[in-house]
């Protein structure tokens, strides 16, 4: 099963996407998650997309749309896919059409989370990364010492997107 996930950051995308992931036995594909892994990683790519990021500016879509091209062309994903984040945009959604007939892929199911605007501000000004990849919120899911991974021990830390502005 190839399942798309959408939705506004801060709206449960990685959350739900879990619970999919575990019940349908589908690989997770986050673009998020594979962009802030080639950024950390130093990549060309990663330094590519970080110039963006740092900016506070949105990826372009020629770049997600080879991230996603690749992505979903490796065999791990032959099984089923849940794909987080993308497309989220009308060109990304039209590539994505021409891409998976190419791969012999189609979509099965796409679903779209919507949350109050107030609800998304209050969720993501309270997220908490660590560089393990751990999620933690100051109000509703709290590691079990302030500031500290309960995973690795490592820093946890607000992403620049995770503010107000």
């Amino acid at each position: 099963m190839d399942i798309i996930l959408i939705g506004p950051p801060g709206s449960g995308k990685g959350t739900q996407a879990k619970m999919i992931v575990d019940k349908y036995h589908v690989k997770h594909v986050s673009t998020g998650d594979i962009l802030r892994e080639n950024v950390r990683n130093g990549t060309p790519l990663g330094v590519e997309a970080k110039k963006f990021m740092d900016s506070g500016k949105l990826v372009p879509d020629a770049l997600l749309i080879d991230i996603i091209k690749d992505r979903l062309a490796k065999d791990d994903v032959k099984g089923g896919w849940m794909l987080d984040g993308f497309p989220r945009t009308m060109p990304q959604a039209e590539a994505l059409d021409k891409i998976l007939p190419a791969l012999g892929q189609k979509i099965d199911v796409v679903l779209n989370i919507d949350v109050p605007d107030a609800e998304l501000v209050k969720r993501v000004t309270g997220r908490r990364m660590c560089k393990c990849g751990a999620t933690y919120h100051v109000s509703f899911n709290k590691p079990k010492v302030e500031g500290k991974c309960d995973a690795c021990g490592g820093d946890l830390y607000q992403r620049a997107d995770d503010t107000e502005e």
